[in-house]
């Protein structure tokens, strides 16, 4: 399963619900942000990253969108993330691992904070071999931070999960 894959996968879940505002946790060099330009043309698109080098990347890739204001790009932690109150509808993260190999309790809890109600997070991961401590690793820190999972989608080694907040 290739980079590419993963953000195709994410890009079809985020895309279904129809969400105006979008928020990506580790957007990286802006592949999956692309892909939601073009499915989600009214949307707007915020890409989070901690890496000056992916968010350079990213702006060369969404330049156009970029200047136009439909994509913003933001050098911060999850954790620390400045975004006001219910003001995304949508959030995912592709192979951002704090969401499987711990607890993610700071990064869950804004994300709570900057969803709308009925808005929902998906997780997009996939392990170099399969691995069911992925997915369980996922389920218990959403659980853990008082979530609920709405769907799982496993498609070959990529695992999805779907989760609103409680």
């Amino acid at each position: 399963m290739t980079t590419a894959d993963r953000h195709e996968c994410a890009a079809a879940l985020v895309a279904a619900g129809r969400p105006a505002v979008v928020l990506e946790l580790g957007c990286g060099n802006g592949a999956a942000l692309a892909l939601l330009v073009e499915r989600l043309p009214t949307a707007r698109l915020v890409g989070v990253d901690r890496s000056a080098t992916a968010l350079t990347r990213a702006a060369q890739r969404l330049a156009e969108p970029v200047r136009s204001g439909r994509v913003t790009l933001l050098r911060t932690a999850a954790g620390g993330l400045d975004l006001p109150d219910g003001s995304v509808d949508a959030a995912f993260a592709v192979d951002v691992n704090l969401f499987w190999t711990g607890t993610a309790t700071p990064e869950l809890a804004t994300l709570r904070r900057v969803l709308r109600r009925g808005g929902v997070l998906h997780l997009v991961v996939a392990p170099p071999a399969p691995n069911p401590r992925v997915r369980a690793g996922m389920e218990t820190a959403l659980q853990g931070a008082g979530w609920t999972t709405t769907a799982v989608v496993e498609r070959g080694a990529v695992v999805a999960v779907s989760a609103t907040p409680a």
